[in-house]
This record gives C-alpha cells, structure tokens and sequence, in this order.
C-alpha cells in the first residue's frame, strides 16, 4: 500500500475520531461552553453547546480539501514547486501536511470540551507542539521540493 493512501486512511480516522469524540460528549456539556481562548489558553469567548459542532465541520471541509488537491496536481490553487505536481508526491506531502492539522482540531475540541466540564481551567501548551510539528512538515517537505527542483536542474 502507498505511503500516501497510508497517511490518507490515518487522516479519515482522525476526522472520525474527532465527530465520534464531539458526539459522544456533546448531551453531558453545559448550555454555554467556551469557543475562544486567548495566546495564554485562557477563556476569552464563550457561546452555546450547539457551536462545538462547528470544529467537526470546518475539519469536514478541512479534510475534504486536503484529499482532493492531489486529484488535479496543475490545478492553479495548488501552490506546489512544479516537481510537486504528480499525483504520487503531492499526495504525501498533503496528506503527510494534514495529520497535524486533524491532530490540531483533535486537541482543540478535547480540550475545548475538557475546559467545559471543569476538568482544565485553560488550553495546554500541546497545542504549540502540534503547531511545530505542522511546521516541521512544511520545512521538510519544502526541503524536499528544494532538493529535487536542483536534481531536476542538474539532470538538464
């Protein structure tokens, strides 16, 4: 199996996860919940237990544009270095992109409902790490592109 339909499968769990999660835990959460927090993981919003759905969605549509951008590797809305633009590597390197993401939705609705409940006062610091793991996949994969756009050069 390709390391990319691999990565595909993991991010479909995760998006899983997170409505399975949301759903599981959405009739126990008070009537008003908190939706905005500040750089310190303070509450700094709060709305009704209905707007926690909003997260799954904007996941959804998240995940479902994620998985088509390798469907058309010369479309003009990817802004991918052109030794990208194959089905196979912009496949890996979106679907390797969007593991941190889906994990970065993950943690914001546990830790979201988490706060609700009063089993946290705040966000943790984690969500910082799954930003530097976004980041570090960007810088690999940017390192990548890099080096085989001078392969590429080279070979001419």
């Amino acid at each position: 199996m390709k390391t990319s339909r691999i990565l595909l499968i993991v991010n479909a769990l995760l998006l899983i996860v997170i409505w399975a999660y949301t759903g599981v835990k959405y009739a126990g959460l008070p009537d008003i919940i908190p939706t905005h927090f500040d750089f310190q993981g303070n509450v700094d919003g709060e709305s009704g237990k209905g707007t926690i759905w909003a997260l799954p969605c904007i996941a959804t549509f998240v995940f479902f544009i994620f998985w088509n951008a390798p469907r058309n590797p010369d479309s003009p809305f990817v802004n991918v270095p052109k030794n990208f633009r194959n089905k196979e590597s912009l496949g890996l390197f979106m679907f390797s992109l969007q593991i941190p993401v889906m994990i970065l939705f993950l943690d914001i609705i546990v830790e979201s409902i988490r706060v609700a409940e009063g089993k946290q006062t705040e966000l943790s610091d984690a969500i910082f790490f799954i930003l530097g793991l976004l980041f570090a996949v960007l810088g690999v994969g940017m390192v990548m592109a890099i080096r085989e756009g001078n392969k590429e050069k080279s070979d001419n």
